[in-house]
């Protein structure tokens, strides 16, 4: 089944159209949530960081101080807190992307770099392939939307499927490769000098320390992130309407502490409508364009969105999951 609210021969909607529609009358408010506040971003960096080391401990002092008992609790709580914060480090990295993790572009693009680095990836080939992302949304040259690949029922939904299985462990090798190929000459430029960086001080990190603390306290949490970036990346756009700025990024409305875990990148539509507003300002921005928007996608947790998914495989039906319409 294809998806509802297809285009029906005028011109469609832009990003950039919606933007205008949900901003009349608001247009000071918005502008008040582009406000950037370094204290939050330094607190956010710290306390992420903070847990990862907290969480690296318990990984480390269960597998060889504590009694048996208590060591597999620290090892099951510190390997959640590591993947906790990498996850939390992926979403810092992503307000990188759009300029908004610090001001000062070079800050910005080193302090990004620096929490890519904890998880394989060059900040400035992640951001070609993401920019990009955001340019193209809906269109033919949309990198996530599987049509533009295939016809096909069966590939498109197959492609889903890879993306939930191995999703981001094969962005670790695609994105420098495509980011290579759409990017400019600094871009290319950059994103050598990164990963040159990355590949010293993993080296030199490989050398000093011992291979089963990497193995416990970093692979294995972050392998846990990358499905929970698998699971993330599809919720946002999978069975959508990809040609509707309203409906082609879903937002979910799970609890204060996931949406805390998540740095309210659960909002989604809000974010792609306005991604120069910061992730601290993206709830206000929701309550302020909340009531706007004729139409949407939404849902109120990431587990009930894939328990739909998989019970639409057997007929691989693509109507929008979550589609919600302001009655007129």
């Amino acid at each position: 089944m294809k998806p509802v609210h297809e285009p029906a021969g005028e011109l469609p909607l832009t990003h950039k159209d919606v933007r205008r529609e949900v901003s009349v009358g608001i247009e000071k408010e918005i502008n008040h949530l582009r406000g950037f506040s370094v204290s939050k971003r330094l607190v956010e960096i710290g306390l992420f960081a903070a847990m990862m080391i907290a969480g690296m401990a318990l990984i480390l002092s269960g597998r060889s101080i504590l009694p048996e008992t208590l060591g597999y609790a620290g090892w099951v709580m510190g390997t959640i807190l590591v993947a906790l914060s990498i996850n939390a480090f992926v979403l810092l990295m992503h307000e990188g992307m759009h300029n908004i993790l610090f001001r000062n572009r070079e800050i910005n693009r080193w302090a990004a770099f620096a929490l890519g680095s904890v998880f394989l990836m060059s900040f400035s080939a992640y951001k070609v392939l993401h920019i990009r992302h955001h340019d193209h949304l809906g269109g033919p040259d949309d990198p996530d939307d599987y049509h533009n690949y295939s016809s096909s029922p069966v590939i498109v939904w197959l492609l889903h499927y890879t993306r939930l299985i191995v999703g981001s462990f094969l962005y670790i090798f695609l994105i420098p490769r495509l980011a290579i190929k759409y990017g400019n000459s600094v871009d290319r430029r950059h994103i050598l000098q990164e990963y040159a960086l990355l590949a010293i001080l993993y080296v030199l990190l490989w050398n000093i320390l011992p291979g089963d603390a990497i193995l416990w306290a970093w692979f294995v949490p972050l392998v846990i992130v990358g499905y929970l970036v698998n699971i993330r990346g599809f919720t946002q756009h999978g069975i959508t309407a990809a040609h509707d700025p309203y409906l082609a990024s879903r937002s979910i409305y799970p609890n204060r502490i996931i949406s805390f875990f998540l740095l309210n990148e659960n909002l989604h539509l809000e974010h792609h409508l306005f991604p120069e507003i910061p992730s601290y300002n993206l709830p206000a921005l929701n309550r302020l364009i909340g009531p706007r928007l004729p139409r949407k996608v939404v849902g109120t947790s990431y587990l009930g969105f894939l328990l739909t998914f998989f019970k639409r495989t057997p007929k691989m039906d693509e109507s929008i999951i979550g589609l919600k319409e302001k009655k007129l």
